[in-house]
């Protein structure tokens, strides 16, 4: 089986897909149907302060309405507040599903990041190609900075993490990880 995932980006209040949460559904929508896809997966929690919608479902939702896709070809995951978030708990799906194939929609600049860490939580079980949609942030700086702090930040905190025990990944989770512990947001309760 062949499932397709599309990392979410931002959203408005309203529920409005931001620019780059847009080029990733499309980007996702054209590699599950290139590769004949048999599932596709959004993940992303309502992390907006002045808002409850829950990303992941604004994307499934604007998959449905605007590729005309049927839902039951859609999985929603709402419990991802970050990349670490979507691979755990999109595999935590995946592994019922007798899925082989993933791959994984995110931004240019993404990409090396998201490779790393799907790696760790799908391989070998799961074969995981990551694409990355066009971004004009993909030579910027501030941005590859960025994206080695939050690499290394994941190297450190699963350092001696067994990645294929849901209860080492959760209890990391929930002491080591800021947006899972209730450092920065509230503590995780996962559905």
């Amino acid at each position: 089986m062949r499932a397709v995932a599309v990392l979410s980006h931002l959203m408005s209040k309203e529920g409005v897909l931001g620019v780059e949460s847009v080029a990733r559904v499309v980007k996702a929508v054209e590699i599950f149907k290139d590769h004949q896809g048999d599932l596709l997966l959004t993940s992303g929690w309502d992390y907006r302060d002045d808002s409850n919608l829950e990303i992941g479902r604004v994307v499934s939702n604007y998959l449905i309405k605007n590729f005309d896709l049927d839902p039951r070809h859609i999985l929603v995951d709402t419990n991802s507040r970050d990349t670490v978030g979507d691979a755990y708990f999109l595999r935590r799906q995946l592994c019922k599903l007798k899925v082989d194939q993933l791959f994984v929609v995110t931004s240019d600049y993404h990409v090396a990041r998201t490779e790393i860490i799907f790696n760790a939580f799908f391989e070998p079980a799961i074969s995981v190609e990551v694409v990355g949609a066009k971004t004009k942030s993909v030579d910027q700086d501030e941005v590859r900075t960025r994206e080695e702090s939050s690499l290394q930040a994941f190297l450190s905190t699963f350092e001696d993490v067994d990645l294929n025990c849901e209860d080492d990944v959760m209890r990391a989770l929930n002491t080591k990880h800021p947006f899972y512990n209730g450092s920065i947001y509230p503590m995780l309760k996962c559905t």
